[in-house]
């Protein structure tokens, strides 16, 4: 909280201070009955003494009927008492008594001294409020980094589990496209020698074929031959 912020929220006055109306009301009446009080008892001690002394002396009796005689009654002295009262009263209004100047300037006193405190507590507050967010925010940039790194490293290792797997697929492709070639150079090699082992097999069968056509020919050849000259 700043110290304009503080001193907007909290306004005061040197020399009148702005209390709630009940504070005022309780100040008013206590000046107006201070007031009265001394307005009363300034009219009460110019007021002479009342007749309650006349067992003490029977002699004074008659200058004490004289003299009250000629001193006015107590509800005259009343009378005339209300309206200097009530004078008075609008001058302590009007004119502010020396103890409610002191009392707003130990006020006033008492507002500095608790905006300067509070001011205090404000900015240490504001302070520790700082210290703690800059704290936070340092904690949670280390461990934003810390996930960053974390990150980081995972997507490195899976980036060489990839690698690792592609030249493995690589080689298996590699190793698969050799076994086919070698599996079909062998099965053209075999067909190749299937083809001479038959051309032979042929050729020597043919040539037994007709060499028994040959032998069979002559002989039959021979047979003919020899029945021919048996019926000659």
């Amino acid at each position: 909280m700043s110290e304009i912020s503080i001193k907007e929220s909290i306004e005061f006055d040197d020399g009148t201070p702005d209390f709630p109306e009940p504070v005022n009301e309780l100040v008013d009446d206590a000046i107006d009955s201070d007031t009265w009080t001394d307005d009363e008892s300034d009219h009460l001690v110019d007021l002479p003494r009342s007749s309650d002394d006349d067992d003490d002396s029977l002699d004074g009796e008659s200058e004490n009927n004289d003299f009250r005689s000629m001193c006015p009654s107590p509800d005259e002295v009343n009378a005339e008492s209300i309206p200097e009262a009530e004078s008075s009263r609008t001058v302590a209004d009007d004119s502010p008594a020396p103890r409610t100047t002191r009392f707003s300037q130990l006020f006033a006193k008492f507002t500095e001294e608790f905006l300067d405190i509070v001011q205090e507590d404000a900015q240490e507050a504001v302070i520790a409020a700082t210290r703690a967010q800059k704290t936070e925010v340092g904690q949670l940039v280390k461990k934003h980094d810390r996930d960053i790194a974390n990150a980081r490293g995972e997507m490195k290792s899976l980036k060489r589990s990839i690698n690792k797997r592609d030249l493995s697929n690589s080689a298996f492709q590699n190793d698969v496209s050799e076994r086919f070639a070698s599996l079909e150079q062998s099965a053209v090699d075999r067909i190749l020698m299937l083809e001479k082992i038959i051309s032979s097999r042929m050729t020597r069968l043919e040539k037994s074929i007709n060499g028994r056509l040959a032998s069979l020919e002559q002989s039959m050849n021979d047979r003919f031959a020899e029945l021919e000259d048996s019926i000659d």
